[in-house]
């Protein structure tokens, strides 16, 4: 089997330009969504839950982006995972999202793309959900 071809076939409809692309999408839904808890004057954890859940959600619909098969998925996997959300906790659900939002992109054949974002995706959640204010 050709190495080339399977990176290739496993960067989804992804091009190698498009992973700063994707990165710069995350890291601006973070800030823009931080920067309304600061004008809203948010609490310390609630900006940082909302810079989380921004990134999260840009991650997820990054995979989903011109695919009404892949958009309707993460609807019904959103769908179905809800009922379990109503009594976790912000982490719980963040971790959970993140673990779908991975899942999607992997399943839609981007696993270069996930294993290249995963890291800064981590270090903001790390970030979102420390005790420290």
């Amino acid at each position: 089997m050709d190495i080339k071809a399977l990176v290739a076939d496993q960067m989804g409809h992804f091009t190698p330009y498009d992973i700063g692309t994707t990165l710069v999408s995350l890291l601006a839904a973070a800030l823009l969504s931080f920067a309304v808890g600061l004008l809203a004057n948010a609490s310390s954890p609630s900006k940082k839950e909302m810079a989380m859940m921004a990134a999260l959600v840009a991650f997820a619909v990054a995979f989903v982006r011109a695919s009404v098969p892949l958009s309707i998925a993460l609807v019904a996997v959103v769908l179905l995972l809800r009922g379990e959300m109503r009594d976790a906790t912000v982490r719980g659900f963040s971790l959970r999202l993140a673990a779908l939002a991975i899942g999607v992109g992997c399943g839609s054949s981007a696993s270069v793309i996930v294993a290249v974002l995963v890291l800064p995706l981590g270090l903001l959640l790390r970030w979102a959900t420390s005790e420290k204010g």
